[in-house]
């Protein structure tokens, strides 16, 4: 959904954050999986928080339209793997919207991952990426731990 300029959230925002030291490629794939699937999931099951999300269509001088573009702060940050964790616990318990990319979603076909995914119990999943969505007084105190991503 496109808004106005005028409508945008600014209250809201998005944070992605990447499990320290991955691979520039790795870290890329992860965040862009779970930023795609973070809006798929706002579309599909809160459409209430996609309305928030805030995308714009940004015109360019020629007339040329750049949209869907968020007018939304995503910030990425990194962090190690146990902080990942609990970021996707304590979002998820403070009702925001969570999404996550785990290494068992790397490489082969996406059912061979689908199928190595199933045969892990969650505590031994290794989070590549977590992002959320939410308040920005919600989101804040839980992401202020973490470094920006380099």
């Amino acid at each position: 959904m496109i808004i106005e300029p005028t409508d945008v959230a600014a209250d809201w925002k998005f944070a992605v954050v990447l499990k320290a030291k991955l691979p520039a490629g790795v870290a890329i794939n992860a965040a862009t999986h779970t930023a795609l699937g973070l809006a798929a999931k706002a579309a599909a099951e809160h459409p209430e928080l996609a309305a928030k999300m805030s995308f714009l269509n940004f015109l360019d001088a020629d007339g040329g339209t750049h949209a869907p573009i968020s007018g939304l702060s995503l910030v990425v940050l990194e962090g190690r793997a146990a902080g990942l964790r609990r970021f996707r616990a304590e979002a998820g318990a403070a009702g925001l919207l969570v999404n996550d990319f785990v290494s068992a979603m790397t490489g082969d076909t996406y059912a061979e991952q689908l199928e190595r995914v199933a045969g892990l119990p969650e505590e031994e999943l290794e989070y590549y990426a977590v992002a959320a969505f939410g308040r920005r007084d919600e989101l804040d105190p839980l992401t202020k731990k973490f470094s920006l991503w380099k």
